[in-house]
């Protein structure tokens, strides 16, 4: 094991002499750190063999322990008894409702909120009780925000308890997306060359969803959603999209008051109608005495009363109450325990909601005697249970418990020390530095901060990424500080934040050599694609090609520099010269780069569709290069619109692109292809495709940041309010689309259509007037692309003519007309 820790059969052996030998605890630890090494280092689960030999293990301890986990007041707290749930009947309608509309192939997505203690996780125990009942295959994970391990967490547990009751579903899966998920599921530290990594992931799991509900349907489950982190909630909110049209039900738990960004997902999704809301409140005296009866029915009545009004008719309270009434103590997590187990069980629950036994015996600080002992108890206790692999508590507020009733002092001095205990073990970096943070050491988390920052920016958690490097960079120096400002600006620029410019402006004065230079060239790209072109030249007076890793960014940042200040040959030039050294699929980001500055000359040249046909040849057979083909012409397509190509056949041809782009995981190639099909519909007339395809554009490129592709969907869903007459709606997408036009690699081509569209959406001839005025003041030259220039003059000449402004009308018609002779061919 020590040569190759990933040898099932080694562990396996090791596990059943420890069992033979009576030691059945050392067994099951033997096959927790199995599983944890089959997920770290492959992406795979053990084998059916193996979970026999476990379930044969912990079939033994239910009978030494007299299986307490599965008394009747246990399952009352944990889940359903026999699918009842007192007070729930409309509850689980509704779910039956949803179940029997996904057998239909109409999949939806369901949000249990509530107060805590309600019985959020009942019902999603219910939920998955109905599920399998119609032999559904269902996954289930719970978000715990003390955790931090890794990005997308609790969905990738919940994909991963998929997998491991069907084995068989990762064999179905194409190797790119399998590959991509073994990658995610596995954990594995890796290093991030700052390509939008989270495109393939979401496409991966949106595949796996549809394999997993093929046939009978697919229930997820996520518990606690309000802990989430952004990727996840990002994820989810694709994935909910994805389960629309098929038979998938996604199941979510959060506690009332969530924040912005859950609140804005929820809105999204039940705004358009795949969504909806379950809210559960308190039971009334009469369910909560029913309830109190159903599990504790020798309960004396007066003390039933006292129950009912201590508790609020919060079951979970109600519950916990009527067991301490009937064990003679206290209502309180802690009394349920002697003070040692308590202690234990404290530091463990800072670990998050689920632990290995390994991590049990590491941050307990006691002995492995001990440690054993007061995990019987606590089990005993019904404060945690057995889970898949190693344990969880019970219920998350028996876990909060524990921690508040720790003093701040005592509390910090502890997270020291287990994030210490951590290290020692392997765990994740991210986890070990989330403790540090927690126990104010954030010089002590850094080491652990900058490999947590590579692998969240691999699998495209920009955001929580960026929210560890703001959380130690005031204490780095040296190396640690370059390291973490220039991957500052990286995560910022990834996010499309104009702030990625002063981030890069930081890190310059601390780095050197290559990682210097590589600064100074996204300071550039960064400059350009925002229209500071001046602090662009000054990025790149005296960079000269020295044969290293920053070549290539700074020819491309040359290139992309010239373009926008309209040197279109030397912006060839350049893209041409940095072409030879970056046609790799290893480095998808620069390459991306590049084949968008070669597309947006193209465009410029009128050769766009031509180039686009090339670009394809050559990505056949090289995944990487067709993602990155599919991500970079978003804008640039256009010019196939206005061509000689039929709609329906333009149509036709972007859902065969749509096809190609999900089956190589490109998602900005998804949005693409699909927000191409919407425009189509709209020049058409068929404004129902052209809404439901724009629609789902524009949630594509919000799950992508991609703010270019959706403003650009903003802007053409405008256009169809504007064609049912509704111009109120079409001013408020219009709105939402300005700022994120500004701050886009295709803002020259963007910004004019959305001014164009203003003005054609204005309430009457004067306020048209004023529009043009409006943008004729806030666009300079460099926002203005010849071809797109049409799209702006048009409706601004309307508009002068309208408001009798009869030179200012012939000055745009004049634009007009010379960018319209570019589309002749």
């Amino acid at each position: 094991l020590r040569e190759d820790p990933t040898d099932e059969e080694a562990h396996l052996a090791v596990a059943r002499a420890s069992a033979d030998k009576g030691d059945v605890r050392t067994a099951l630890r033997q096959l927790e750190r199995m599983d944890q090494a089959l997920r770290r280092e492959l992406g795979t689960a053990p084998s059916p063999a193996a979970e026999a030999v476990r379930r044969s293990l912990l079939e033994t301890v239910k009978q030494e322990r007299g299986d307490p986990v599965a008394a009747p007041a246990a399952a009352a707290a944990s889940g359903p008894a026999g699918n009842r749930l007192v007070g729930r009947r409309d509850v689980g309608d509704v779910f039956r409702e949803r179940l029997a509309q996904a057998d239909a192939g109409h999949g939806s997505t369901l949000l249990v909120t509530g107060p805590p203690g309600v019985g959020k996780s009942a019902v999603l125990d219910l939920a998955a009780s109905l599920a399998g009942q119609r032999g559904w295959r269902t996954g289930r994970g719970t978000a715990s925000a003390v955790e931090g391990p890794w990005p997308y967490a609790p969905v990738l547990e919940a994909l991963g308890d998929l997998c491991r009751k069907h084995p068989s579903l990762l064999d179905g899966l194409d190797d790119n997306f399998r590959l991509e998920l073994d990658r995610a599921l596995s954990a594995r530290e890796v290093s991030w060359g700052g390509e939008s990594a989270h495109q393939r992931l979401f496409v991966a799991a949106a595949e796996l969803l549809r394999l997993a509900a093929a046939g009978h349907g697919l229930l997820l489950v996520i518990d606690d959603i309000h802990e989430a982190d952004q990727a996840s909630l990002r994820l989810l909110h694709y994935l909910a999209r994805c389960a629309a049209g098929e038979k998938a039900v996604l199941a979510l738990a959060h506690r009332s008051g969530s924040d912005e960004a859950l609140e804005e997902m929820q809105g999204s999704l039940i705004t358009r109608g795949i969504g909806s809301r379950v809210e559960l409140g308190p039971l009334g005296e009469s369910a909560t005495r029913r309830l109190l009866t159903q599990h504790f029915p020798d309960l004396d009545d007066e003390v039933a009363t006292r129950i009912w009004a201590v508790s609020g008719g919060l079951p979970f309270a109600a519950l916990e109450l009527a067991r301490a009434a009937t064990e003679g103590r206290p209502g309180s997590v802690g009394a349920a325990l002697p003070r040692g187990v308590r202690r234990t069980f404290e530091r463990v629950a800072m670990l998050g909601s689920s632990f290995t036994t390994d991590e049990l015996l590491a941050v307990a600080g006691v002995d492995e005697d001990d440690a054993y002992r007061h995990l019987e108890v606590a089990i005993a206790g019904l404060v945690v249970e057995p889970a898949d692999t190693g344990y969880r508590f019970r219920h998350s507020l028996l876990r909060e418990g524990l921690l508040s009733s720790m003093p701040a002092h005592t509390q910090a001095a502890a997270r020291h020390e287990v994030a210490e205990r951590l290290a020692r073990l392997g765990a994740a970096p991210a986890r070990v530095a989330h403790q540090f943070l927690l126990a104010g050491q954030p010089q002590k988390a850094i080491p652990y901060v900058l490999p947590a920052v590579e692998a969240a920016g691999a699998l495209g958690a920009y955001r929580d990424a960026l929210a560890l490097v703001d959380a130690v960079r005031g204490y780095a120096s040296g190396e640690d500080l370059a390291r973490l400002l220039a991957r500052r600006g990286d995560l910022l620029m990834a996010m499309g934040d104009p702030g990625s410019l002063t981030a890069y402006r930081d890190a310059i004065p601390v780095t050197s050599g290559t990682r210097r230079r590589l600064v100074r060239a996204r300071l550039a790209r960064a400059a350009s694609f925002g229209g500071d072109f001046e602090t662009a030249r000054m990025a790149l007076d005296g960079l000269e090609l020295e044969g290293d890793a920053a070549d290539g960014p700074i020819l491309l940042a040359r290139g992309n520099l010239a373009y926008f200040t309209g040197d279109i040959d030397a912006a060839w030039d350049a893209a041409s010269a940095a072409r030879s050294m970056l046609m790799t699929p290893e480095d998808p980001w620069q390459y991306v780069d590049l084949v968008a500055l070669q597309g947006l000359i193209a465009h410029q040249r009128g050769e766009w569709f031509e180039r686009f046909r090339l670009e394809l040849r050559h990505t056949q057979g090289r995944e990487g290069l067709a993602t990155a083909v599919f991500d970079a012409h978003l804008c640039v397509a256009e010019y196939v619109l206005y061509g000689p190509v039929p709609y329906d056949e333009v149509i036709e041809q972007a859902e065969g692109l749509r096809r190609r782009a999900s089956h190589f995981g490109a998602l900005r190639g998804v949005a693409f292809a699909t927000a191409l099909i919407g425009e189509a519909a709209l020049l058409k007339g068929d404004l129902d495709l052209a809404e439901r395809e724009l629609s789902e554009a524009l949630e594509l490129h919000r799950d992508a940041d991609a703010p270019a592709g959706e403003a650009h969907s903003l802007q053409r869903l405008a256009e169809v309010a504007l064609a049912r007459g509704d111009k109120d709606g079409a001013q408020r997408l219009l709105q939402r689309a300005l700022p994120l036009a500004r701050w886009s690699i295709m803002s020259m081509h963007v910004l004019q259509r959305i001014y164009g569209t203003m003005i054609s959406a204005a309430p009457d001839p004067w306020a048209a007037r004023a529009a043009v005025d409006k943008a004729e003041a806030t666009m300079g030259e460099t926002d203005q692309c010849p071809f797109c220039a049409v799209m702006l003059a048009v409706p601004a000449s309307i508009a002068c003519a309208d408001a009798s402004d009869v030179e200012g009308a012939r000055r745009h018609l004049a634009v007009a007309e010379e960018s319209a002779a570019r589309w002749e061919s």
